[in-house]
């Protein structure tokens, strides 16, 4: 295998060069939501004379194999906590992209006459923040009702929305991406590579968590058609057996009604077990991925929706790649 690489910038200059000497760890997770990208460093600097980025620095992890190397993006530095005995650093940043997100907090209607998909809305806030937009065709071109933001940041009312149109919205660099929940595809349309995950491969540990939630055969959602004044339901299977399950809020039209209802269906399936699979360093692995997982045993193997990956780097150990994971929806 060829032999692991990382570095780390502050500011557009590399300091990997401060921490010779020091024992070095570095963890990056790349998951679903807006919230989810972080960048965790722990330096053991036992006489004290490490520097550390200040706060508010931003950071560039690289890492990989020698060929094979992948930017993480970028981070600014939220915390930096000094310990001792023996003397520590640890320092934690979060995706740049994702705080200016934060600050993002003005109220706004978005009637459908100014912005009738909710790919102009998404468009109109990145635009504000300096992101670039990378959203799926399929999810840019639903047809926008009717939304306002309130008094939610920026991050919270892309998330809602992103939830409406069953979509995961993460931050990704300078790029907001907006793709189909569960799908398993980039923001282009292309399908995302699969991790393939096997014992005597690449598996170093695995556990696997079958829960007892509540199962329901199918989700039903209302809206209010004006054509018939009348209150109207739609349906959508979730391939189990149960109750029905309702979602009581009336939604404005038939397709809003339909994208709830099956968002809810593949939400449901998700719940029914959850996953988390070590496995030898894997740069490109990321949220929304699969993992093809063999070689282990049955209820085990199987294809797995990967919802984090987190990139554990360390000068005195391996570098892993941990997948949390969930049941796929289809």
């Amino acid at each position: 295998m060829p032999a692991v690489v990382f570095s780390i910038s502050a500011n557009g200059v590399d300091v990997t060069d401060r921490f010779v000497g020091a024992s070095v760890e570095m963890t990056i997770t790349d998951g679903e939501g807006l919230r989810a990208d972080t960048l965790q460093i722990t330096l053991d600097d036992l006489d004290g004379s490490v520097e550390a980025p200040t706060t508010g620095a931003i950071l560039n992890p690289i890492g990989g194999y020698e060929g094979e190397t992948r930017d993480f993006g970028l981070f600014a530095v939220d915390n930096v906590t000094y310990t001792g005995w023996p003397q520590q650093i640890s320092i934690s940043g979060k995706s740049v992209a994702a705080k200016s997100l934060a600050k993002q907090r003005e109220p706004k209607a978005y009637p459908t006459k100014d912005y009738p998909t909710y790919g102009d809305i998404f468009t109109e806030i990145t635009g504000k923040v300096g992101l670039t937009l990378q959203m799926s065709a399929s999810l840019k071109s639903i047809a926008n009702p009717y939304e306002a933001q309130s008094e939610e940041d920026g991050l919270e009312f892309l998330t809602r929305i992103g939830e409406k149109i069953n979509a995961t919205v993460s931050v990704k660099s300078l790029r907001l991406v907006v793709v189909e929940k569960g799908a398993g595809k980039a923001a282009s349309g292309g399908a995302l590579d699969f991790i393939m995950v096997a014992p005597g491969l690449n598996l170093i540990q695995y556990s696997v968590n079958e829960k007892d939630e509540p199962k329901h055969e199918e989700v039903e959602a209302t809206y209010y058609d004006r054509g018939k004044n009348s209150r109207e339901t739609v349906t959508a299977p979730t391939g189990m057996d149960g109750p029905k399950y309702l979602l009581r809020a009336p939604y404005q039209e038939k397709d809003e009604a339909e994208r709830a209802a099956k968002a809810k269906a593949k939400e449901l399936v998700r719940a029914q077990g959850d996953a988390t699979f070590v496995i030898d360093g894997s740069p490109f692995a990321q949220a929304e991925a699969y993992a093809s997982v063999t070689g282990c045993r049955p209820r085990v193997d199987g294809l797995w929706r990967v919802k984090s990956a987190t990139h554990t780097f360390s000068a005195t150990g391996p570098y892993t790649t941990t997948l949390q994971c969930e049941v796929p929806s289809s």
